[in-house]
């Protein structure tokens, strides 16, 4: 499901605002402080029961109320989101006026945000990149969920075993990670695999436009899985008995997977411009959210806050064509509006708001 209508009442610098959405993508664009991320950041909690910007849901009440209030629509099927935080009451939602936990509200209103780690996907560690597959495989899976689950509990046993030097007790767990590692990975791997062929599609659409995204083009883009798939992960663990049981922890298997992005040999990492990793960045989630659509049948939202701030002039005219291309909701905001004349609204549809005017 996605939102086709959103209402905010006492948001932020909002004392009350409604906002019909385009299908595709929504351009919010005014000055700084007119409270363009505070509209990205409201279909984010929407959509997780949670903010991009801060871990206190109590600091989003506009000043001198005493709750803020979200209600979205979904007019492909007339579901109705309301979304209720009160001072230092828990957070409220219910989808047809049937409460639900956050966990249910993401699997119905599923949304992805580009935010400052996102932009240097291949300079933040490997730990940031896996979550970044599990969040997209934990909302379209409910399965993996369980095996991610299942996966995790085992190893925090085994680990405990290991810092303990009983390694007779860390080895009994292995069945358990093999099982639930094994379903990890595969999945995984179908993601890494899909999403890099939707990449690439849309990069060569975007090169048909602008020659300067070849650098873009011809990446290898894979899935290290943090153990040899070859050998298999009950033969890496029994392999790995003596260096777990010195280090006192497990250090073969998939938490200790990577998605690696190499050009001619090397780290993206270690020969892009950051405007240039910023764009790659944009790019992967933008396939990754295509791909759950196809796959998966969800309609995700991709929330990406000041364009031209992250972009430079040249990342930003290679950005542009994307927007014709892109198979679902994309919401992002910007200073100015700098979309005149440089996308074919036949194509693509892209609503614009002006938010001094919405006011």
């Amino acid at each position: 499901m996605a939102f086709s209508k959103i209402e905010l009442r006492n948001f932020r610098c909002f004392d009350s605002l409604t906002i019909d959405l385009s299908s595709k993508s929504n351009l919010f664009f005014g000055k700084n402080g007119s409270g363009k991320t505070s509209i990205l950041e409201s279909v984010y909690v929407a959509s997780s029961g949670r903010s991009f910007r801060t871990a206190n849901l109590e600091s989003l009440i506009r000043k001198g109320s005493k709750a803020f209030y979200i209600k979205a629509f979904d007019n492909t099927n007339g579901s109705i989101l309301e979304v209720k935080k009160g001072k230092k009451l828990p957070i409220n939602i219910k989808i047809n006026n049937t409460k639900v936990t956050t966990s249910e509200l993401v699997r119905a209103f599923p949304s992805f945000s580009i935010d400052s780690k996102t932009f240097f996907y291949n300079e933040n560690a490997p730990e940031y990149r896996r979550k970044q597959l599990d969040r997209g495989l934990f909302i379209a899976s409910p399965e993996y969920a369980k095996d991610w689950f299942g996966y995790f509990r085992a190893l925090k046993q085994r680990n405990l075993a290991l810092k303990l030097g009983d390694l007779s007790q860390a080895k009994a767990y292995d069945p358990i990670l093999v099982e639930h590692g094994n379903r990890i990975n595969i999945l995984r791997q179908e993601l890494v695999t899909s999403v890099k062929e939707i990449y690439d599609e849309v990069v060569n659409k975007l090169v048909s436009f602008n020659s300067r995204a070849k650098i873009f083009s011809g990446l290898k883009i894979y899935l290290k899985p943090g153990f040899d798939p070859a050998i298999g992960l009950n033969i890496e663990l029994n392999k790995s008995n003596n260096i777990d049981l010195k280090r006192r922890v497990t250090t073969v298997g998939p938490h200790k997977s990577d998605v690696l992005f190499e050009s001619e040999g090397s780290l993206i990492k270690d020969l892009f411009s950051r405007g240039e990793q910023k764009l790659l960045s944009i790019l992967w989630s933008i396939s990754q959210n295509i791909y759950l659509e196809r796959s998966f049948n969800l309609t995700p939202i991709l929330l990406l806050d000041d364009l031209s701030s992250e972009l430079d002039s040249e990342m930003l005219e290679c950005f542009l064509p994307t927007l014709e291309h892109i198979e679902n909701r994309l919401i992002f905001s910007n200073i100015i509006d700098p979309f005149d004349s440089k996308i074919t609204h036949s194509k693509q549809s892209l609503k614009k708001f002006h938010v001094e005017h919405l006011k």
